[in-house]
């Protein structure tokens, strides 16, 4: 029976792993913080109620960051 000789490994057939100093931009970050605060938070868990103040505040920041990355891909100056 004929078989190919040089099999890949199943080893070579994954994606290469990404390196551990490897950062999320700031506004994936910033969303990350908010997404973590909402599922851990009770008020924030709350149906009934409202996000807390840290919530809001992530919340803010990451809409800051959001705005001014549209502005900068817009061309406006920051």
């Amino acid at each position: 029976m004929d078989e190919p000789t040089n099999q890949p490994s199943p080893a070579d057939s994954r994606p290469p792993l990404v390196a551990a100093h490897t950062r999320l931009s700031p506004i994936q970050e910033a969303w990350g913080a908010y997404a973590r605060h909402q599922l851990h938070c009770r008020q924030c868990a709350d149906v009934d109620g409202g996000p807390c103040l840290i919530a809001s505040q992530l919340r803010q920041v990451w809409e800051g960051l959001t705005r001014e990355a549209f502005r900068r891909l817009a061309g406006e100056s920051v």
